[in-house]
């Protein structure tokens, strides 16, 4: 009587990194940075790009019917033929990674990481009649820059990590006798508390500056931190986008000579401006958070990523 051989496939590593996207090729490099510092802590294991934003991806398909323009441009090939969490997660399956880290890279639990969450969800319901054929071995999620809810890690401490890194832009508006207001991409129907909390985190942090963050969708709006900030008799203002990249938002929702834009609205409440449109993720100690909560979600999870 033949006995049936035990059957098993191959599962390698992978870590994928879950950008909300940008359209600017100038702010990709913000997202290659946070792959480097990844690389740099976690090295021999595979690390990938995917888009979570449809608009973005949307955008970028587009442009694919001129990839040489974008080329010649220094897009990666990587970037202009960037997908969506599911083709990558695919793509990953059909070369054998069979365990994925998603590390999200967006900057709180917004709707971005809920959609993400969701998807993983779904991939891990996933139950096959012989488990050997399942797709995956693990897929799990990390979280984002300032923490989720949840007994394993603190968000209060994401938060306090996130809210030390910033203390050039603290020393320059001291310089400038400014205001220094932060815009955050936000949300219309979902709470900015997040921000709202790393506003308050460092406040106390950085005592003597007056700090804001805003939203761009959501509140605190422009009208309001405008308010704040002229209430109480500050007349300069250092302005920088709180978000991964400096992309669409930050050069034109924020940074634009538009008087619809933040720095146009201080502008004409009578504040000099002076903008700082670098994306955190361009920041190595910021997009080295990045690598820490992988780590962090590996040792979670029993995934040995540094053997």
């Amino acid at each position: 009587m033949s006995k049936h051989k035990k059957r098993s496939q191959i599962n390698k590593k992978a870590i994928l990194l879950a950008h909300f996207g940008t359209t600017y090729p100038s702010a990709l490099t913000s997202l290659e940075n946070i792959r480097r510092q990844v690389q740099a802590r976690i090295p021999g294991i595979e690390v990938r790009h995917c888009f979570t934003s449809n608009m973005v991806r949307n955008i970028w398909s587009a442009r694919r019917r001129d990839p040489r323009k974008w080329l010649d441009e220094g897009v990666a090939d990587e970037f202009l033929n960037v997908q969506g969490f599911l083709g990558a997660i695919g793509n990953l399956q059909d070369g054998n990674y069979r365990t994925v880290i998603v590390q999200p890279t967006h900057m709180y639990h917004g709707e971005q990481f809920e959609d993400l969450k969701s998807y993983v969800s779904a991939l891990q319901s996933i139950r096959t009649i012989k488990r050997v054929w399942s797709p995956f071995e693990k897929v799990v999620l990390s979280r984002p820059a300032l923490g989720t809810c949840g007994i394993e890690h603190d968000y209060a401490e994401d938060i306090e990590e996130v809210a030390g890194l910033f203390e050039e832009d603290v020393e320059r508006a001291r310089q400038m006798d400014a205001a220094l207001v932060y815009v955050a991409h936000g949300n219309d129907f979902f709470s900015s508390g997040a921000f709202h909390e790393t506003c308050q985190v460092m406040r106390s942090r950085y005592p003597g500056a007056q700090i804001h963050i805003g939203m761009v969708e959501g509140r605190p709006g422009v009208e309001d931190i405008v308010a704040g900030v002229t209430g109480n008799g500050r007349k300069t203002v250092l302005l920088r986008p709180f978000m991964i990249t400096a992309g669409d938002h930050a050069h034109n929702d924020i940074a634009d000579d538009d008087p619809g834009s933040w720095k146009g609205a201080f502008e004409a409440a009578g504040c000099q401006v002076e903008t700082r449109m670098e994306g955190l993720g361009s920041d190595d100690r910021f997009a080295a958070i990045f690598a820490r909560r992988i780590l962090e979600t590996a040792e979670d999870h029993g995934i040995d990523l540094l053997s």
